[in-house]
């Protein structure tokens, strides 16, 4: 199994990465019951009006009918009312679900982040007493963590809990908080002896008080609140996980946020994709389609690019999280946090990516509609107001961006990345190779490899120009650059991947391919160039950039080529 960040490594042969192409018959039916609620359920129009003006009542009624099909608890195990079901599955519940706007982020708070928790932490005692109620829908679940002076600096939160006989008291406020309207019980992260730790909190303890609705830009339907805990009683029994162990507990549920975030974003782009599409083919200008235009093609081609760029980071982060997971004893913490935690990188990268690819989306299906996109009479300019939560919610990106990238240099002994930076260092001076592959897949492989050994060598340079942490916390600039980097070796590797594991059953993956290559490459290499350009000067820093242009160094594509092949194939 490939362990976390080891992607950035140059291989001899692409990895065998999960795909869309791998699901299994009983994932294929998963989808078409969620398709099929979705569109007998949620689809009518006077409901999911309703569903998007804060009809709560209806809200629980869904997640209950929902729950009917066994899908609101998929990831609760069979013992405790829910589905039992792998990751791969629950991906699929969420990327069918998540085009419902307001709907869809409270049903997947529930079912994530507010469900999480108890499930990968809680006693068996706390499971038993909460778990089928999750699942049944009887109950709602809530995730509280951002204060007023802690958003991404979690551990700067200012709520405490002060041991008394029989439990703790804990007081102070939360803010944010998806689901806080109607939720039933909360996970609530507060400080205890100066540690974040969490505690189970039902809605009907005394001191328990749920603020005003927020009034947001986007997903307007979905509730969000505050919750202030004024000397709020909780028993022992309502510890979660250990004393003191709060953060652990909170960054690693956030990593199965940000994965299913990503997720979120893939369901969303395509329906986007579909809208786009349909109303081009729809819509005549000078007595013909839209869609026939070039311009118009393009767009459609750029998103359809995107989208299978998400859809292979997403299903093989599913694939890995799912085999990590499964070699694990689920009552063992310590396991469950390990094997999470081993894929923190690939969890925010993907939903860096995933959120900003959604944004390119939603924008330009906007554009495709043109004054139709920009009125609320269609559902387009909706779309394009609720995507916008995604680079905020589950850490910011440039959170992430900060968070990937330092574990990336944290972990660069196990990942032996001095020893293949030295290796980099030594072909970067040595004569080049001129004959290359001839297969498709070989040039892309050897392309990527290069581009895999930029990197290295901007990562190795900023190791050995900023020796403590402290020292990189300055140079955020560099350190984002060389992530945004790392963002597209990792997405660039997968569609390959899915491409070689595929080759000659999807032709147009082929140019989706091609145009991807195309137009990341040299993305990487402008922002490497700015990366030792700002650890290094004179001849070092000229070595340098002269070893980056000639490892990103290849021939351009035809773009519009690309486009045509994309759009007729």
């Amino acid at each position: 199994m490939m362990r976390g960040g080891e992607f950035i490594l140059p291989v001899d042969k692409l990895p065998d990465i999960f795909s869309i192409d791998d699901l299994s018959v009983e994932q294929k039916l998963i989808r078409q019951t969620v398709q099929e609620f979705v569109a007998d359920t949620i689809g009518k129009k006077e409901v999911y009006a309703a569903l998007e003006s804060k009809d709560f009542v209806l809200t629980r009624k869904v997640m209950i009918e929902l729950a009917e099909t066994g899908l609101l608890g998929v990831e609760i195990p069979e013992e405790f009312g829910g589905g039992g079901l792998d990751k791969i599955s629950s991906m699929i519940v969420t990327e069918e679900i998540a085009p419902l706007g307001s709907m869809a982020v409270s049903v997947l708070a529930h079912k994530g982040i507010g469900t999480w928790p108890i499930v990968l932490f809680g006693t068996r005692e706390q499971k038993e007493k909460y778990l089928p109620k999750l699942a049944s829908g009887e109950w709602i679940g809530a995730y509280s963590l951002t204060e007023g002076g802690s958003g991404s600096d979690a551990n700067a939160a200012r709520s405490t809990a002060v041991k008394i006989n029989g439990g703790y008291m804990l007081n102070g406020e939360k803010i944010f908080v998806t689901n806080g309207g109607f939720a039933d019980i909360f996970t609530v992260f507060v400080k205890l002896d100066g540690k974040l730790t969490a505690f189970i909190v039902e809605k009907n303890f005394s001191g328990v008080v749920i603020g005003r609705e927020e009034h947001k830009m986007g997903i307007c339907g979905s509730s969000t609140t505050t919750l202030i805990l004024n000397d709020v009683f909780v028993p022992d029994s309502n510890l979660l996980g250990e004393s003191g162990k709060g953060f652990k507990i909170a960054m690693n549920v956030l990593n199965l946020g940000r994965f299913i975030l990503g997720v979120a974003c893939l369901g969303s782009g395509r329906l986007c994709l579909e809208e786009a599409t349909k109303y081009a083919k729809e819509r005549k200008q000078f007595g013909r389609p839209i869609i026939e235009f070039g311009l118009i093609r393009q767009k459609l081609a750029e998103m359809s690019a995107k989208i299978f760029a998400m859809e292979s980071v997403m299903y093989r982060l599913a694939g890995l999280l799912e085999e990590a997971c499964s070699q694990i004893n689920a009552e063992d913490s310590n396991a469950v946090l390990k094997a999470i935690g081993e894929y923190a990188i690939e969890c925010s990268l993907v939903k860096v990516f995933c959120s900003e690819a959604l944004d390119y989306i939603t924008d330009e299906n906007v554009q495709i509609h043109g004054g139709s996109g920009f009125c609320e009479e269609l559902p387009v300019a909706r779309r394009y107001r609720d995507a916008r939560i995604n680079r905020i919610f589950e850490g910011t990106n440039e959170i992430n961006r900060l968070f990937a990238i330092s574990v990336f240099l944290k972990r660069a002994g196990e990942l032996s990345l001095p020893a293949a930076i030295s290796q980099v260092l030594g072909e970067a001076i040595a004569p080049s190779q001129s004959v290359g592959p001839s297969d498709l897949i070989g040039k892309l492989l050897l392309q990527l490899n290069s581009a895999k050994k930029a990197t290295l060598l901007a990562s190795g340079t900023v190791a050995q120009t900023f020796h403590k942490p402290e020292e990189l916390e300055s140079h955020q600039f560099i350190l984002s650059q060389l992530c945004d980097s790392i963002i597209s070796i990792y997405v660039l590797e997968s569609v390959l991947a899915v491409l070689a594991k595929n080759s000659g059953v999807n032709d147009c993956r082929s140019y989706l391919t091609r145009l991807l290559f195309s137009q990341m490459l040299p993305e990487i290499g402008e922002r490497l160039k700015n990366v030792v350009a700002g650890c290094v000067m004179g001849d070092d820093l000229r070595m340098r950039l002269s070893a980056i242009r000639r490892f990103l160094k290849s021939e351009p594509e035809n773009i519009e080529f690309l486009h045509k092949q994309i759009m007729g194939a």
